[in-house]
């Protein structure tokens, strides 16, 4: 069970954020909250906003919880955070969905 903040990962996504163009106010603040978002992911369930590629905002409740991700595994063996996304179970869809983390809009309790 994931319990705190991993520092080197929020400073590594806030310079990948820097080097694509975004202010390192901005990209600290993103990365804080991706952080945020992955302990909600992993220790339960979270629910959040974020932006599609198509420009629409979506609201998604997701898991990373364990028992869920062991039951619907799938994929290609190449995490989804080398291409700098946030991948998720959508418990409404039942389903795996993923977006790119600057496209996070915030997390709703």
């Amino acid at each position: 069970m994931k319990t705190t903040m991993n520092n080197l990962a929020l400073l590594n996504r806030a310079t990948n954020m820097v080097l694509n163009g975004y202010n390192l106010n901005q990209s600290l603040q993103k990365s804080a909250m991706i952080e945020a978002l992955q302990f909600q992911l992993v220790n339960g369930t979270a629910h959040f906003l974020y932006r599609k590629k198509d420009g629409s905002i979506r609201e998604a409740f997701g898991t990373l919880l364990e028992k869920v991700v062991d039951r619907n595994i799938n994929g290609f063996g190449m995490p989804r955070k080398y291409y700098n996304c946030q991948a998720y179970f959508d418990i409404e869809l039942q389903t795996w969905r993923s977006f790119k983390y600057e496209n996070l809009i915030a997390i709703l309790d």
